[in-house]
């Protein structure tokens, strides 16, 4: 018995040392961070909040190994992203899941060991222009331009989101209010016919939508719009204008 219990105290010995062993690699040495830009106004493109189906991403692929995985780094509501967690190394790097006009694959983008800025100029599905959100005696009014360009598919949505906190959307809302607007003909051909045109939302504050929210308090509020038929398997997102603060 002494016999087998020092056999087993041997191989138990071993085996601690070798994991040991092999938990010996160095941990991630990079940072990567940056912004999702409009290419034309140099706006950041705001984004879905981050824990839906709808949540964008930028999708890497790391170099160097047999079988290569799609990681994703998770963009930031107001269009910034950081990772501070990256091995340096050669990526492919894939911006075609937000609300923007995929890019062509960055193919074999150096990573440097410390911190690496890197930003994405796209286009925006949708430009909600000149947009106002605000309380107009017992109703809540949202008014926008809007500008399509994706040269493919049209608008299909035109939304407004009210939340508690700062970053009211589709996926988080105490209240919203939509509008069908396929009928409008939103698409890139006709960007010219809707450039003056002024689109708007309201919000009864008598409405079932409306009781949710209660007199005396402050909320945020935002305009949304959703495209629709990009191209095959592209899923289409909602842009959005900036937050406006309302005091019920």
């Amino acid at each position: 018995m002494k016999t087998i219990k020092q056999l087993l105290f041997i191989v138990l010995t071993g085996l601690m040392a070798s994991s040991c062993q092999l938990d010996n690699f160095n941990g991630p040495d990079a940072q990567v961070y940056g912004a999702i830009v409009d290419a034309e106004t140099g706006e950041l493109v705001a984004q879905e909040i981050g824990t839906s189906g709808d949540a964008p991403s930028i999708q890497v692929i790391e170099y160097g190994y047999a079988i290569r995985k799609v990681q994703k780094w998770k963009i930031k509501i107001n269009g910034e992203y950081q990772n501070d967690l990256v091995f340096s190394g050669v990526y492919d790097i894939i911006m075609n899941d937000g609300n923007y006009l995929k890019l062509d694959t960055l193919k074999a983008y150096p990573i440097h060991s410390g911190s690496n800025r890197l930003d994405f100029k796209v286009i925006p599905n949708i430009r909600i222009k000149e947009s106002n959100v605000e309380k107009v005696d017992n109703q809540i009014v949202a008014t926008c331009k809007l500008e399509y360009g994706h040269d493919t598919g049209k608008a299909e949505k035109l939304a407004l989101f009210i939340q508690s906190d700062q970053y009211p959307s589709y996926s988080f809302n105490l209240s919203h209010v939509e509008s069908n607007i396929e009928e409008d003909n939103v698409c890139f051909a006709n960007n010219d016919a809707n450039e003056t045109k002024v689109f708007s939302l309201t919000l009864d504050l008598t409405s079932e939508e409306g009781q949710k929210l209660k007199k005396g308090k402050k909320y945020f509020a935002r305009i949304g719009a959703l495209p629709k038929d990009l191209g095959e398997g592209i899923q289409a997102k909602y842009n959005y204008s900036p937050v406006f603060e309302i005091q019920l």
